[in-house]
């Protein structure tokens, strides 16, 4: 999209001027000795082209602009120049905090803040001060003594991102520079240390929920696990893909267990039965799978078609904690009254609403399903009875803008691989060698040259860590949800 204006640090807006852009690079050349204009000119107007092809806004951030100044001097091969331009940007940040702390206001520094869900936030006074007096139950007089000294710690760094438990870090010290060392003691927050961390998760702590204890420590430690599951092993570049919405990845919140099993259950006679040892295996598989999709025997959604009701609240129960499909092997006049909540109307403590599965593909039957709002599965293995699958992690990358840009595709790639990698280590062996590594793509034409190349470079990434990675046309709602925050 072409860019229209700049919003400043500040909040303000500046028309997008490319010239402003040319006198930059020329600076950067003239660094380096290269005092030429006609060239600084020319990759001025690359850094507009490379900004129109993947900006999704028309009015952009001023780190936005440098972050491509920086990318098209490096991509030209002024290596030179792209350092000198960051160590002045680098030096610029170093004085507007130096400034802020002096009291100027205007001076906004260029520091993002993520929370443990991987939202950034730019840097702002008045949220800071409401963590502090929300974190440390300090009045506003107290905060507003605490904050400067936060700002003061920062003024000789140019650190441009921090997370919330190193923000806290500052806080508690500038705490204790204020001389409120019983409010740092008692209300600082709680931290663990990270290789504690690492040997509960690897030896599987918390997740068989038949352990001593391990009811408490899952609904203690998840905080503390999602915490270290993202800021512990992601690299940067993982991280900042994630924050963007450019890459969602299952599993950040519950690093021990696999994305999905899937399993179809024998077909004794006693129905009974069926849903009994249904019951069991999936009390069994959400220790290690986070969603477990069970597909039930004919005979059960046979019992329902004679109007037998008394298995209904049954396998409600059982959606609680599974997705539930009832095989069906024809078209079934169950359909024209399910005796089932559909997703619109169901209650809230249900998660999953019941759902049917098919051998083939049938247009009435999906119709049907399609106007009902479920959920549906196809295929002749879903009637094998003892079949089971499961997906060990599942991603997805949003590309949307990045059509033609081949070298931010290569960056994507890797930040896949790298975030599978990472998964695969958190699960250990809470999964089987042949459980799969999914992966789907969202944002460009279909067919066109730019997924044909990423599709092969994730897959050669894969390759080359050692991990086979399917690609998949299925994007969970999940994913969807997460990688929506490009359009925000």
């Amino acid at each position: 999209m072409k860019p229209l204006a700049i919003l400043k640090r500040d909040g303000r807006q500046d028309p997008f001027a490319p010239e402003r852009i040319a006198a930059a690079l020329h600076k950067a050349l003239c660094a380096i000795g290269e005092d030429d204009v006609a060239l600084a000119n020319e990759l001025a107007q690359v850094v507009t082209e490379h900004l129109e092809r993947t900006s999704e806004r028309s009015h952009i951030e001023l780190e936005e602009v440098q972050d491509a100044v920086i990318h098209v001097l490096q991509e030209s091969g002024y290596y030179k120049a792209a350092i000198a331009f960051a160590r002045y940007r680098d030096e610029r940040e170093r004085q507007r905090r130096t400034a802020r702390v002096q009291g100027d206001t205007h001076a906004a520094p260029n520091l993002l803040i993520h929370d443990a869900d991987g939202r950034y936030r730019r840097w702002d006074k008045v949220w800071l001060t409401s963590v502090v007096r929300e974190q440390y139950q300090l009045d506003q007089r107290t905060a507003d003594k605490v904050v400067p000294a936060v700002e003061e710690l920062l003024a000789g760094t140019a650190v441009d991102e921090l997370g919330m438990p190193v923000l806290l870090s500052l806080i508690d010290t500038a705490l204790v520079r204020c001389g409120m060392h019983a409010v740092a003691a008692q209300r600082s927050a709680l931290r663990v240390e990270r290789h504690v961390v690492n040997q509960l998760v690897s030896h599987g702590a918390g997740v068989d929920a038949n352990r001593s204890g391990a009811t408490v420590l899952a609904d203690a430690g998840r905080t503390v696990l999602r915490q270290w599951a993202y800021q512990g092993q992601y690299s940067a570049q993982v991280l900042r893909l994630h924050a963007s919405g450019r890459l969602w990845f299952d599993g950040l919140d519950d690093p021990c267990r696999g994305t999905q099993f899937t399993a179809v259950l024998d077909g004794p006679s006693n129905p009974w039965q069926v849903l009994t040892g249904a019951l069991a295996l999936a009390q069994d598989a959400r220790c290690s799978w986070r969603r477990v999709r069970l597909i039930l025997p004919p005979s059960l959604l046979g019992h329902l078609e004679r109007g037998a009701k008394q298995f209904c609240a049954p396998l409600l129960a059982l959606s609680e904690i599974a997705q539930v499909y009832l095989a069906c092997d024809g078209r079934t006049p169950l359909l024209s009254e399910w005796p089932f909540p559909a997703p619109s109307v169901t209650d809230k403590r249900t998660r999953n609403p019941v759902s049917i599965a098919v051998a083939y593909d049938d247009f009435l039957v999906m119709r049907q399903v399609q106007e009902l709002g479920l959920p549906m599965l196809a295929g002749p293995h879903l009637f094998e009875p003892g079949w089971r699958a499961q997906v060990a992690v599942e991603l997805a990358l949003n590309a949307q803008g990045l059509d033609g840009e081949f070298s931010t595709l290569d960056g994507l790639a890797m930040g896949l691989v790298h975030a599978a990698k990472v998964r695969l280590s958190q699960l250990g062996t809470a999964t089987e060698p042949n459980a799969e590594i999914r992966f789907a793509l969202y944002g460009l034409p279909a067919h066109s040259a730019s997924v044909e190349y990423l599709e092969r470079q994730v897959t050669q990434e894969g390759l080359r860590a050692g991990i086979t990675v399917v690609r998949t046309a299925h994007l969970s709602a999940d994913a969807c949800a997460h990688l929506g925050r490009l359009l925000e």
